[in-house]
């Protein structure tokens, strides 16, 4: 694959990845991402991976990641978290005998990618979602439009980090909530399901027939 690389440095760039370091300074996470997309070296490509700055494949790696969601028919995807790591949704964990699965959720973090039927309506981020808390319910909207949302799970990471480990999520965690139950489901109820799984012995996806 012919990777771009762009990189944000919140605390000052490292001099081993000026190369690919597109700008530095603090700010919310997905203004920043915005910047980033748009600084020269910072353009789109057919595939755009977006991950933060910790974490670490237990399997696979990036390159197997995306093959395996663009043969899957994935537009939206992550990586599997691997089983006995830190996760904050459930259906993010790796799942035994599965290629993949298609889901109706795809974490915001800390690292997955979109493919190009959907990237101009991904990308940009929503700036009014700051550190990027609730950006999932409007990929989950994104499905009545087409988008398939899928989970890789012969690529798996693991998460070095925790979930607002760096800033005060207790009024970002009471809007999402209220976004939820203005949407009709109440503390994720009903948006982060497996629709059909690719197992290993299949040739392809279940859903490429349907």
């Amino acid at each position: 694959m012919n990777w771009r690389a762009a990189w944000w440095a919140l605390d000052g760039s490292d001099p081993s990845l000026a190369a690919v370091t597109v700008g530095e300074g603090p700010g919310l996470k997905l203004p920043l991402l915005n910047e980033a997309l748009a600084r020269p070296g910072g353009a789109m490509t057919a595939w755009t991976v977006v991950a933060d700055d910790d974490v670490r494949f237990i399997r696979g790696d990036v390159v197997r990641f995306v093959r395996r969601a663009e043969r899957a028919g994935f537009d939206l995807a992550q990586p599997a978290r691997a089983r006995g790591t830190h996760l904050s949704h459930g259906i993010t964990a790796a799942l035994r005998f599965s290629r993949a699965r298609e889901t109706t959720f795809v974490e915001s973090g800390p690292l997955w990618t979109v493919g190009p039927r959907f990237r101009d309506r991904v990308l940009p981020f929503p700036a009014e979602r700051g550190m990027g808390w609730g950006v999932e319910i409007d990929w989950y909207d994104l499905r009545g439009e087409g988008c398939r949302l899928g989970v890789v799970d012969d690529v798996q990471i693991e998460h070095l980090g925790r979930t607002a480990e760096h800033y005060n999520d207790t009024e970002i965690r009471r809007q999402v909530l209220e976004e939820l139950d203005a949407h009709g489901h109440p503390r994720w109820a009903g948006m982060r399901e497996t629709i059909a799984v690719w197992r290993p012995w299949q040739r392809m996806p279940p859903w490429s027939h349907a």
